[in-house]
């Protein structure tokens, strides 16, 4: 079993239009898509092929800014269908949101439901228009979920390998070189307290400059610090 991180870009037309107006909208830093069921139930988008588009999605969002603009796109948008959302809490807020689905819901949908592959929530949607996601499932079908995306959507490689991480909504995604890094640091004592260890024995552990040993341990201690406070 393979697991890999991707970045997704968009090229116009294809993103999100709840995604792009996270972009869009000052009061609106950053949401993570928690969790979802798609239900072919009948229910068709207006203008569409409803042999595709035939169905909703139901969808849970945590959002960090200020839900009531949230609340008018949803109240303007003619694919919701219904929605719930909490009152926001240190600036985050969770939306449940039943909408129908649409021809580029679907495109996106079945550009990774194929074969063996499993998205491993959170699916991050960044400010920069960009959404990170994990898939797991064989060799062969997590190559042909990369290198077969449809038009309008180029992924991003950020990190791949054999799947032997635990994964969920409270784990952190962190590339391969940072989580050596955060391990060499464990096994060292960098995080004991009084701390035993230095990032030079961090850097002598894995090969490389001390410097570059710093950089990755702050970059996965954000990573972890971030989903924290979410």
């Amino acid at each position: 079993m393979k697991y890999v991180d991707l970045r997704i870009h968009h090229e116009a037309g294809s993103l999100h239009p709840m995604h792009a107006f996270e972009m869009r909208h000052e009061e609106i830093d950053r949401a993570a898509l928690l969790h979802w069921n798609t239900v072919l139930d009948g229910t068709a988008t207006a203008g569409t092929d409803s042999r595709r588009s035939a169905g909703t999605n139901t969808m849970v969002f945590r959002v960090r800014g200020d839900p009531e603009p949230f609340r008018a796109k949803l109240d303007a948008r003619a694919a919701t269908v219904e929605y719930s959302l909490t009152d926001a809490v240190d600036g985050v807020f969770y939306c449940c949101v039943r909408d129908r689905a649409t021809d580029a819901d679907r495109n996106y949908i079945e550009a990774f439901a194929r074969g063996t592959l499993v998205v491993v929530p959170p699916v991050e949607f960044n400010p920069d228009g960009t959404t990170d996601l994990t898939l797991v499932g064989t060799p062969e079908d997590v190559d042909a979920a990369v290198s077969g995306l449809p038009d309008g959507l180029r992924a991003t490689v950020r990190s791949v390998g054999p799947y032997r991480r635990r994964a969920g909504p409270m784990a952190p995604r962190l590339t391969d070189r940072q989580r050596a890094a955060v391990a060499a640091a464990v096994d060292c004592g960098y995080y004991d307290s009084p701390r035993e260890g230095t990032v030079e024995d961090v850097a002598s552990e894995l090969g490389i400059a001390p410097g570059t040993a710093a950089e990755h341990l702050r970059k996965a201690e954000a990573r972890v610090m971030d989903r924290l406070v979410d």
